[in-house]
């Protein structure tokens, strides 16, 4: 059996996160899709079917990008599959007969036989050659009519629709990725990162919940809802209290929490994360490898290796990876009027459905000091934004300045700050990197070079 994690058409509406990654690399919780697959179904990896531009950055081992006809039967999930652990293990249950998963966005998932799959590849194959002009997956009619697979008990969503359901997704995604640790070990592989050799965070590792006895002395641990370790070890200073009342808090190995902090559940914080000193982190919050926080977070979702090291609020925001907030950095996530939050991911306003939605940020992006931002705004991918003026709410990818009418941030200079930010951390600089930013840098053209 062959497991095929996939990306099609609605990868845009997970932007500005999906400009650079893959939708199944987008995690929501503990983990992203390939890694619930790879805890459901141990040993077996499978095919990772992306758009052409983001092949060469996957570092997984178990798992393949060279796209060739399957020669047995094969399971297909949607990266936007709802990150919900007994969602992907019921479908992994049912992948011995033929089944079709859709929405009104499209296919979700499908058990296929050799014949099938291959029809369906061959579908997928032609869309993926013009994945980027915004054409829809027109999947193969031989698939679109098979039965749907049986889901008795499963209630709620089947899809993560959009990067602003990230947060909301976030306390169930923890409680039911818990489920499938237990005593199972897990490399972290973060998309398109190179490690240098040596680097911890990177090998196999567990999640252990233990007592409040076995905590340094002067640690405060309030409510049932449990706290998990990483294996290889958490250091938690003196006078920090973590409030499990609302959901567990998970922190992953070489995580440090420094003095007088405050930690609300539901929360996970990825390995090698520091947080500072005096900050409050709330619940429905998940962070990547290697993250510097501080200040006051609330509801949000940090990719890897992101860093806001000083004071300023951040709420209901999903920020993408090398992001760096300058100090006092501050996002709304409520309007005034208490009304539904509109987002412009590109395209013009969005309705949400929600009261609640922060700052949505891309990868590489920057920000200055004293940086606000209003009520869901976006930010794409390597924009630096400074200047005294509140930004609009949709500011592109590789903007300088980030006002209307901003030049676009020169290529060779935003590619030289990405690799001295990327060997601070200990991981390496490719080709395969700097051929993305030449890509996208190439969508936001047509505006004056910043020198």
């Amino acid at each position: 059996m062959l497991n095929i994690l996939f990306e099609d058409h609605t990868f845009s509406r997970l932007r500005p996160l999906c400009w650079s990654r893959p939708t199944y690399e987008v995690r929501c919780g503990l983990f992203n899709l390939r890694e619930r697959v790879e805890l459901t179904d141990p040993g077996q990896g499978g095919l990772l079917l992306s758009r052409e531009l983001l092949r060469p950055l996957h570092q997984v081992p178990a798992w393949s990008t060279t796209v060739t006809r399957p020669t047995g039967r094969t399971l297909w999930l949607n990266g936007r599959l709802a990150p919900r652990a007994e969602l992907v293990q019921a479908l992994v249950g049912q992948r011995d007969h033929d089944w079709v998963l859709r929405d009104d966005a499209g296919l979700l998932a499908a058990s296929l036989t050799v014949e099938r799959g291959g029809q369906l590849l061959a579908s997928w194959q032609q869309w993926e050659k013009n994945a980027w002009d915004g054409s829809d997956w027109a999947v193969a009619a031989e698939v679109s009519g098979l039965p749907a697979p049986e889901l008795p008990g499963l209630v709620g969503p089947l899809d993560l629709g959009w990067v602003w359901d990230i947060v909301p997704a976030t306390s169930q995604a923890i409680a039911a990725d818990l489920t499938l640790v237990g005593a199972s070990s897990l490399e972290r592989h973060p998309f398109g990162v190179m490690p240098e050799a040596g680097v911890s965070w990177q090998g196999p590792g567990t999640l252990d919940r233990v007592s409040d006895d076995s905590l340094p002395g002067q640690v405060v641990v309030t409510g049932g809802g449990g706290l998990y370790l990483g294996s290889g070890g958490v250091e938690i200073a003196a006078g920090v209290h973590i409030d499990t009342s609302g959901g567990a808090v998970v922190l992953d190995s070489g995580v440090r929490v420094m003095a007088h902090t405050y930690l609300a559940g539901p929360l996970f914080v990825g390995r090698h994360s520091i947080i500072k000193p005096g900050a409050r982190i709330f619940g429905e919050s998940s962070f990547g490898v290697g993250n510097r926080l501080a200040g006051e977070i609330g509801e949000s979702t940090f990719g890897d290796f992101a860093n806001k090291q000083h004071a300023g609020f951040i709420g209901h925001a999903v920020l993408g990876s090398w992001i760096n907030l300058g100090a006092g950095t501050t996002c709304s996530d409520l309007k005034n009027n208490y009304g539904e939050v509109r987002v412009d991911l590109g395209d013009g306003p969005l309705a949400t459905g929600q009261r609640f939605v922060g700052l949505l940020m891309g990868d590489h992006a920057k920000t200055a000091i004293g940086t606000m931002f209003n009520t869901g705004t976006t930010v794409g991918f390597a924009s630096n934004v400074f200047g005294g003026e509140m930004p609009p709410k949709h500011v592109p990818g590789f903007s300088w300045g980030g006002q209307p009418g901003a030049p676009t941030y020169d290529r060779r200079r935003a590619q030289a700050t990405a690799a001295v930010v990327v060997g601070r951390r200990g991981c390496l600089w490719s080709d395969e990197q700097g051929h993305l930013f030449d890509f996208l840098h190439g969508l936001a053209a047509g505006k004056p070079q910043a020198e």
